[in-house]
């Protein structure tokens, strides 16, 4: 566990674009604790920020096993595809992204969410003029040549989208969007770390795995 820390932070600290290096498949299972630590960390001032200001936290509304097969199945891969698949630019990998992309179009559509609808139509329409105006090769050049800020861009994202869940105080959500988001930010760290090192399938299997901690406390909780 004590390597696979190590490995993190060295790669936190100055991530770089290269391929899959061969690795112990099951390393990553170490940075499990890690993250779960944090999380608890982290989530006793969120608790007291929540409680302090009366935000909370928007919740699935469906039936537990409904719940489990989107938050453990559905948003792992949807989140690890939009948020990391590029971060290697290769067509399988752009493929994927336009393909969920889609997907979540036609699900914005049947559900009538105007909003989340415009916002993914615009970064599909973006992407698509990016991909048909500029060579794939370049793209991929220009990304491994400012890796790391790709890289910081997609932890960053990842955590602040993850504190608009939050409902409540507008001013104390955006004074405390940091902290807010700081679990899905150490999250998106490790995602990324394990994304670039074992691959996009690790990284969902990992999200998979928190998601489940999740799922599991809350169903447990009902």
């Amino acid at each position: 566990m004590i390597k696979a820390l190590k490995d993190l932070l060295s790669y936190i600290k100055n991530p770089i674009y290269y391929a899959d290096k061969t690795t112990d498949r099951m390393g990553f299972i170490f940075l499990l604790p890690l993250y779960l630590a944090t999380a608890i960390f982290f989530g006793i001032f969120i608790f007291i920020i929540s409680n302090t200001f009366n935000l909370t936290h928007k919740e699935i509304v469906l039936s537990p096993a409904l719940k489990f097969l989107v938050v453990v199945i559905f948003v792992p891969i949807y989140e690890e595809i939009l948020f990391r698949s590029l971060l290697k630019f290769k067509r399988i990998n752009i493929f994927l992204f336009i393909t969920t992309l889609i997907g979540l179009i036609i699900i914005c559509i049947l559900k009538s969410n105007t909003k989340v609808l415009a916002i993914l139509s615009f970064i599909l329409l973006s992407f698509l003029v990016l991909i048909t105006s500029v060579k794939r090769t370049h793209i991929e050049l220009y990304i491994s040549s400012k890796f790391k800020y790709f890289f910081y861009s997609t932890i960053l994202i990842f955590g602040l989208i993850h504190a608009f869940n939050f409902t409540g105080n507008k001013y104390a959500i955006l004074t405390f969007l940091i902290i807010l988001g700081s679990p899905q930010l150490v999250l998106g760290a490790i995602l990324g770390y394990i994304r670039m090192n074992y691959g996009l399938v690790y990284s969902i299997l990992f999200h998979m795995i928190v998601n489940s901690f999740i799922i599991f406390s809350i169903i447990r909780g009902l």
